[in-house]
């Protein structure tokens, strides 16, 4: 199965997380720069999510990878949108983003080689 898109993707959210957890940190009272942070993480995780939707469906991926992946996708998707709330934990935020996305993208590398693996089992 190739999921190159979707990770690329995925690693550009992951460092647009970081930059505007970052920025957040250091603004934490303006609620404009809030709202646009969660915008444009939110539009990146759309990418990953429509890219994952046209790899998965052409890769014919089993039902506990898709599982893993809307779930991982799910969990991504709630921390984005936690950024956008007055008082939230930002670092909390930072783990549970980190915990999806991380483990996630060592997943979508291990689909690329899968089938490198049954050819030679």
């Amino acid at each position: 199965m190739r999921t190159l898109s979707t990770q690329v993707r995925l690693r550009r959210l992951i460092r647009a997380f970081s930059e505007s957890l970052e920025r957040l940190l250091s603004e934490p009272t303006d609620r404009h720069v809030a709202s646009s942070v969660v915008l444009r993480l939110q539009e990146l995780a759309a990418g990953v999510r429509e890219s994952w939707g046209r790899e998965s469906s052409l890769g014919h991926s089993e039902q506990p990878v898709e599982r893993f992946a809307e779930q991982s996708l799910r969990t991504i998707d709630l921390t984005i949108m936690g950024l956008g709330q007055a008082g939230a934990d930002l670092r909390l935020l930072q783990d549970d983003f980190e915990d999806a996305a991380l483990p996630l993208e060592l997943f979508l590398r291990g689909l690329d080689v899968q089938p490198a693996l049954q050819r030679s089992a």
